[in-house]
């Protein structure tokens, strides 16, 4: 079966031009915003609706954006990078015309699980927010391409999953087929993605099969980020068992119950300034 998945691949919607020209750009270390303001005008719509988002409650700025150059100078470039991203991946969702589940529900767990793994990486002191953010929202990229590619069995393990209060990691193995860690991986290495997002997508579920320690911290907040986001909102990431985190993650991270506690209150507000990133 995963040869299958992996021939299908190269039929899913990948990022445009446009869109990796700005992971592109934002890469740089001596990139200027009016470089990256650049690479978002080749697209009219993203520009816009890049713009739009800037002035929304999450990101709290005080004052209307009103132009892409301004909108990289205060954000930054890796945020500006990450609502791009955000643009693309909701579009990937929702384009699929054969989907038959609640895609709704599946983009909201992407984004409750950006939103907490980020908060993670504050409340830790860990510098790059903004990557751990980003690979918060594609870290299970691969339930997209079970959407794409199987749409029916897709439909058949989420109803399993809900019924048997299962995890969707169990599913798969029930039904002897790979997970949708190993398919995320597959797709992200396909499109020539940053080894952090491979990383935590391969390994959010089993972040002790890491064979280095060189992502180690970041694929903890993605993981802790993932547990938290299913008890904020159960059902959304069409996992129905009790979350699991891992103790190699929670070692790493240091992680005591206080902490925890900190994150969820936290995470709870900033989810609570993200309704215009629910409708992107």
């Amino acid at each position: 079966m995963l040869e299958k998945v992996i021939e299908s691949i190269e039929k899913l919607p990948s990022p445009s031009f446009v869109v990796q020209r700005i992971i592109s750009v934002c890469s740089k270390p001596d990139a200027s915003s009016e470089e990256v303001a650049r690479a978002l005008l080749m697209d009219a719509s993203l520009s816009a609706r890049v713009l739009r988002l800037a002035n929304s409650a999450y990101y709290g700025i005080p004052r209307k954006i009103t132009t892409l150059s301004e909108a990289v100078m205060i954000l930054g470039f890796k945020t500006v990078r990450n609502i791009a991203l955000s643009v693309f991946t909701y579009d990937m969702i929702f384009k699929n015309q054969e989907s038959v589940v609640d895609r709704k529900k599946l983009w909201a767990h992407f984004l409750y699980t950006a939103i907490v793994s980020e908060t993670v990486a504050e409340v830790v002191g860990y510098p790059l927010k903004e990557e751990v953010f980003v690979a918060g929202l594609l870290h299970d990229i691969g339930k997209v391409v079970y959407d794409y590619v199987f749409p029916k069995l897709f439909e058949t393990m989420v109803k399993i999953a809900e019924k048997g209060k299962m995890n969707m990691l169990d599913v798969e193995r029930e039904l002897g087929m790979p997970s949708h860690e190993l398919v995320g991986k597959k797709l992200l290495e396909s499109w020539n993605f940053p080894d952090l997002l491979v990383f935590s997508t391969a390994h959010h579920h089993s972040v002790e099969s890491l064979s280095s320690d060189f992502f180690l911290s970041q694929v903890s907040m993605v993981q802790l980020g993932d547990v938290l986001a299913n008890l904020i909102a159960r059902g959304r990431s069409f996992s129905w068992g009790d979350p699991i985190l891992s103790p190699t993650a929670m070692r790493t991270l240091k992680m005591k119950p206080r902490l925890i506690s900190k994150i969820l209150e936290r995470a709870k507000v900033k989810i609570s300034k993200a309704e215009e990133l629910m409708e992107i």
